[in-house]
């Protein structure tokens, strides 16, 4: 009896430990390494440069309002001054509508430019007044968007839509990285403008038209003899010798719930520097105010004068005990800039490469999403600290981003051992403050071997299927978690909440 007892007891405890495995490995077969992460409290993750404390507080000094000045019109009175470029929303402007881009907007004036510094930048036009701030240029607007250096100005005309959408173009040259010239003077010139937008054109997506006009410059007056014939080009085809535009809106623009209650000028929101610029006799939504008196418009924010701990580049993201990504406090996310040093905040996870089958999920939103911003989660080697595994090798996961016509594209995106690079051309698209389920499986077999990676975000799904010879050369990760781009750009700022992330090789688990 003693012996039939002591040879039963280890066959129960065998037979006890094999449906406990089995048991497991029903609940989840397909990823027996997975891990989750609730954040319901700090997790410890591991942290490089995510928390960027700029080593000066730059003073902001906001001073734009109503002014007995004379410089954008020809009689006292007029709106403008100190703008500065700060990540903290400031306007002043006249309360009006809502109006959206199913209604009829037209709108003239004057402006001059007196004083411009490095990096500033001011918006005017029709906007929304609520901003999150941080984003750069303001969502839902339509208006002019100026860009300034020491010796001047650019400029551009753009729209972007509630769901952060833009179209546009530029007034000024500019062939990004190439020819950019500043020729909107900072000595007072006075420039006359008009903006137009039809809901009818376009076949009925909607058209917004821009004149500009200014008695100092003329035709041709950028144009260089030993200028490339590409530089020529593009400054024949705009302001001086060019003074009107027109921008058709692409297909569902007009559907993007994008409303405008306020019309006149708005900082642009990323920290930089400043300018001075007033303007006159303007002419809107069936109103005119030549300031002859103060009006007493709407204003916040624009008589300031404070400290500020934001700057470009100054990443502060990692755990959070905060909720908007829904349920209960502890998600983990916050400012990434596609800017300053290489920075992640990450768990970490046995070696795993191209061979393993990675799974994740969980829960996101888009707080804040710049124009010229993204950042990355997913699996990563975390060996290089010099640079982004986007711009260097061994990445798997989703990419954050896309142009400023879409907005911000939620799409798989690989970088092999080799550093060869494979990301999806499209992919559903984050609406700003709206939370999302999403998944990612990447599966090595599919497709007959060549390996794809599956991301779905709501109710759509875009699949991404490896090149030829991208799985033979291989990744190899250590880290899950998020990071930033150090490509140079602006900021986004999103939160991800229960996560469930691929951990360990499913081939050493069922060893």
């Amino acid at each position: 009896m003693m012996k039939t007892h002591s040879t039963s007891a280890p066959v129960l405890i065998l037979l006890t430990l094999a449906t406990t495995v089995i048991l497991a490995l029903a609940d989840n077969p397909a990823n027996p390494g997975a891990k989750t992460e609730s954040f319901d409290h700090d997790p410890g993750w591991e942290a490089y440069n995510n928390r960027v404390v700029p080593t000066k507080n730059k003073t902001v000094v906001q001073d734009f309002g109503y002014s007995k000045t004379s410089h954008a019109g020809k009689a006292n009175g007029e709106m403008g001054g100190q703008v500065w470029r700060a990540s903290d929303p400031a306007f002043y402007a006249d309360k009006i509508g809502p109006k959206t881009l199913n209604d009829k907007l037209t709108a003239s004036g004057t402006f001059a430019v007196t004083k411009t510094t490095g990096s500033a930048g001011m918006f005017f036009g029709f906007f929304r007044a609520e901003q999150p701030g941080a984003g750069g240029r303001p969502v839902s607007s339509l208006g002019m968007d100026m860009d300034c250096e020491a010796g001047g100005a650019r400029l551009a005309v753009r729209l972007i839509t509630g769901k952060n959408q833009s179209c546009g173009t530029f007034i000024t040259p500019f062939i990004p990285g190439k020819f950019r010239p500043t020729p909107i003077r900072n000595d007072g010139t006075r420039y006359n403008w008009k903006l137009d937008y039809d809901p009818q054109a376009a076949n009925g997506r909607g058209r917004f038209t821009f004149s500009f006009t200014s008695d100092a410059h003329k035709p041709g007056e950028l144009e260089k003899p030993d200028m490339p014939e590409n530089f020529k080009a593009e400054a024949r085809h705009r302001f001086p010798s060019t003074t009107e535009f027109s921008v058709d809106l692409p297909e569902g623009f007009k559907q993007q719930n994008t409303t405008f209650d306020h019309f006149g000028l708005m900082n642009m929101m990323k920290a930089g520097g400043n300018l001075s610029i007033y303007f006159d006799d303007l002419q809107y939504d069936d109103r005119s105010q030549d300031f002859t008196d103060d009006p007493h418009w709407d204003s916040s924010g624009n008589r300031a004068s404070y400290k500020t701990t934001k700057a470009g580049g100054a990443h502060d993201f990692g755990y959070s005990n905060t909720s908007f990504a829904g349920g209960q406090p502890g998600e983990v996310g916050g400012t990434i800039w596609r800017a300053g040093s290489y920075a992640y905040y990450a768990d970490r996870v046995a070696p795993l490469t191209l061979n393993d089958r990675l799974e994740a999920s969980g829960k996101v939103v888009l707080k804040v999403g710049a124009p010229d911003s993204d950042m990355f989660i997913g699996w990563f080697n975390s060996t290089n600290k010099a640079e982004s595994p986007t711009e260097s090798e061994n990445f798997l996961g989703i990419h954050v981003g896309g142009p400023t016509r879409v907005g911000h594209y939620f799409q798989p995106s690989l970088v092999n051992a080799a550093g060869s690079k494979n990301q999806a051309k499209t992919g559903p698209v984050l609406e700003p403050n709206k939370v999302y389920q999403w998944t990612l499986a990447y599966d090595p077999a599919a497709e007959h071997g060549l390996g794809a990676v599956r991301v779905t975000l709501g109710t759509e799904t875009v699949t991404l299927v490896l090149r030829k010879g991208i799985k033979s050369q291989n990744a190899n990760f250590d880290r899950f978690g998020l990071f930033n781009s150090t490509i140079g750009g602006q900021v986004v700022k999103i939160y991800f909440d229960d996560l469930k992330y691929t951990a360990a090789s499913s081939r050493e688990d069922l060893h």
